[in-house]
């Protein structure tokens, strides 16, 4: 009997190491509790639809989308900066003519690159990893209400902003 009670132990052992392998597995595949979550933002995370993206200004802070909803909000609306997760930064206007969506994305994306570069310099460095999309317009926007702005957002792949992004750029 006592090679059985041997072969058992083993057993447990090897069993509670692949559950806590599994574990610590699923943890870092879904973040765990204080890892940000994985958001895309890019130029479709948010559009000139959203509501209310359209009444911000320069250096108003929001949340994202699901976390303004989860709060009961429907339409987006300026918070606290610190503890925000978004920042205007710049607006753009580009060129009339035809909608095309791909030049506006294309130049609405260029654009708010280089004014971000300008600020922080390459998307995702530095301590704050902060980074940058646009706000584009929509056809609808674009061909109903001659919408020709592209809004300049910086974020951070760390989750909410500690500090306001515009104010620690302008102390340096």
């Amino acid at each position: 009997m006592p090679a059985l009670s041997a072969t058992r132990r083993r057993l447990a052992l090897m069993l509670a190491l692949v559950l806590i392998v599994a574990g610590a597995v699923a943890v870092a595949a879904v973040g765990g509790d204080d890892a940000p979550a994985t958001v895309v933002k890019d130029a479709h995370f948010i559009d000139a639809d959203e509501p209310g993206v359209l009444t911000f200004e320069n250096g108003d802070c929001f949340r994202d989308p699901e976390k303004n909803r989860a709060h009961g909000e429907e339409i987006l609306n300026t918070v606290e900066c610190v503890g925000a997760d978004n920042e205007v930064f710049a607006f753009l206007t580009l060129p009339d003519g035809p909608w095309d969506a791909a030049a506006v994305e294309r130049e609405g994306v260029a654009g708010c690159e280089r004014a971000f570069g300008e600020l922080w310099g390459e998307p995702g460095s530095g301590p704050a990893r902060l980074d940058v999309y646009p706000v584009l317009p929509t056809e609808r926007s674009w061909t109903g209400d001659g919408d020709r702005n592209v809004m300049c957002v910086v974020w951070s792949h760390l989750g909410e902003f500690t500090a306001d992004p515009i104010s620690q750029r302008a102390q340096r």
